[in-house]
């Protein structure tokens, strides 16, 4: 009898295995809908895209930022953004729906606005730099962790001043003038930023044209500009409007042997051009759009 119920039970359970293995439909499809929309997140979340820890590109953004000092990330944020304008072309055309792919755009020199901006983010974190990207509209924003608006400001002023409009270094006589001709075919506003020093006081003066400083400096009356015209004076640093596609700047010398060296650069930037915004966590980060298409194109420039 005790055999017989023990038969009975292991066919019950052998019956019940049975309709759950062929009869039963056993419903799955949630566990694969919510998988689907998990993989989905993670992948259409930009950041997800970053290129992390590449030996290659650490030992590749050593060389770009090579004349950076190590604990300066301005300079190497600079040197980064530059090499990126500078190397890869930007196809605009590019579907924005399909998947991004930083390391083909890296290998062909050219990908879509999104792949090249992620390339610039991973650069920057194999550079040591915490970054993340944002899209606003159309646009994408890469934000450089870790370094405040005046030293990114500092980096691009000394950029702007590696490439002088002009430079002069020479010995002047008493009354002998070194001047600078600001004509150019563009309607765009040009400031200018002077830099001078000289032994011996100098006249500086912004004329609006070459007649108006020959008259002036012939004792006659000669129009100039009041707010970038200093007189008896050694040295400057000082930044200018220049008139719309003329003027002329001219130094006068008011002793003999009198040494003098200046600078002229493009300028136009303040501390306060700068865009940043705190992450999650405190830091300052920069904002930057590597498409960007203004006068001023740098780190933290948005227009």
């Amino acid at each position: 009898m005790l055999k017989g119920g023990i038969y009975i039970t292991i066919a019950v359970f052998l019956f019940i295995g049975f309709l759950y293995m062929f009869i039963i439909d056993i419903d799955i499809s949630d566990l694969i809908v919510n998988n689907q929309i998990n993989d989905t997140k993670k992948l259409n979340h930009v950041n997800d895209y970053l290129i992390t820890n590449d030996l290659n590109f650490k030992t590749f953004t050593r060389k770009i930022t090579s004349s950076c000092l190590n604990d300066d990330k301005a300079c190497q944020v600079l040197e980064l953004y530059k090499y990126i304008r500078s190397s890869f072309i930007i196809d605009n055309t590019t579907n924005d729906l399909l998947l991004p792919n930083p390391l083909n755009a890296f290998k062909n020199r050219q990908g879509s606005y999104l792949d090249i901006t992620l390339l610039y983010s991973s650069l920057l974190l194999h550079s040591g730099i915490s970054t993340y990207i944002k899209k606003d509209g159309n646009r994408y924003f890469s934000y450089a962790c870790g370094i405040n608006n005046y030293d990114m400001f500092n980096a691009i002023k000394a950029d702007l001043h590696s490439k002088p409009l002009a430079e002069k270094e020479l010995t002047l006589r008493k009354g002998q003038v070194w001047a600078f001709d600001l004509s150019r075919d563009g309607n765009d506003n040009l400031i200018i930023d002077i830099e001078f020093y000289s032994k011996y006081p100098v006249d500086m003066v912004l004329f609006p044209n070459k007649q108006e400083m020959n008259a002036h400096l012939k004792g006659q009356y000669g129009r100039y500009n009041t707010d970038c015209s200093l007189f008896n004076i050694a040295e400057a640093n000082i930044s200018c409007l220049a008139p719309q596609k003329t003027g002329i700047i001219i130094f006068k010398s008011l002793n003999d042997d009198n040494k003098f060296k200046a600078g002229i650069y493009k300028g136009g930037i303040l501390a306060g051009d700068i865009k940043s915004e705190k992450s999650k966590k405190g830091s300052n980060c920069i904002k930057i759009d590597i498409n960007s298409s203004g006068s001023f194109q740098y780190p933290g420039i948005v227009y």
